[in-house]
């Protein structure tokens, strides 16, 4: 086994995973905002507990399932049930408002975040979501 090829792809997975959280503690009002925008107040309050949790340093596997779900929201996921208020939301949404573009580049960083996160899950690592 090529221990030193391990380490470097479990750094790699670290490193992503800091930029994620650091993410979350400068920009968490951005991931709010979007999930109020896409799914309303109910979803902002899940977007909020995390961004708390990210701010005071907490671990965010207790919030994995809020993670996941957001990662979801943003990524359009629950736009297929066509009567549910997410659907109804985006279909009021303009494609060049500025929120959009927002919540665009927050979909990305929820992508790239959970993607670590799951990673250094799989690893083993204690305290990964």
């Amino acid at each position: 086994m090529n221990y030193t090829t391990d380490i470097r792809v479990l750094l790699r997975h670290i490193n992503r995973a800091s930029e994620f959280l650091r993410w979350l503690q400068e920009d968490g009002d951005h991931l709010i905002a979007s999930a109020y925008l896409l799914g309303g107040p109910n979803w902002a309050r899940r977007a909020r507990s995390v961004v708390k949790a990210a701010r005071e340093g907490r671990d965010l596997s207790q919030r994995k399932g809020a993670v996941a779900d957001l990662h979801r929201l943003l990524h359009l996921d629950l736009v297929q049930y066509v009567e549910g208020p997410e659907a109804l939301r985006f279909t009021r949404l303009h494609p060049d408002d500025p929120s959009a573009d927002v919540a665009r580049r927050c979909a990305e960083a929820m992508r790239r975040g959970v993607r670590a996160l799951e990673a250094l899950r799989l690893a083993g690592t204690r305290g990964a979501a």
